[in-house]
């Protein structure tokens, strides 16, 4: 078993992920509201000029999807978030991180 970790930049994109996934066979997903550090140091913190301008234009809502799967699901994962998310023209927009699990308590899988 492995935990998937979606972090996708454009918020835009994930009811078209989600369902991508239920077609691939995802039966079910945690998404998270997120926000970058980059944001709340151009907001919050008073820093130099130049370094908040690197921050300038980022969004400052994210989401984090969370996916317990079967460790052949990943790479189909991927597949499925690099064909909505991540086109030639708009990179960055989404990245996946896979854990393995070694027990879960609390939930029968």
């Amino acid at each position: 078993m492995k935990l998937a970790v979606i972090f996708l930049n454009r918020i835009e994109y994930l009811e078209e992920l989600l369902s991508i996934f239920l077609e691939i066979g995802v039966s079910g997903a945690t998404v998270l509201d997120s926000m970058g550090m980059g944001h709340i140091i151009s907001e919050n913190i008073p820093i130099f000029a130049g370094l908040r301008e690197a921050f300038v234009g980022s969004s400052p809502s994210r989401k984090i999807i969370l996916v317990i799967t079967e460790d052949d699901m990943i790479e189909r994962m991927y597949h499925a978030l690099d064909e909505v998310c991540n086109s030639e023209s708009d990179k960055e927009t989404s990245f996946i991180i896979s854990l393995r699990i070694d027990k879960i308590y609390g939930l029968n899988i």
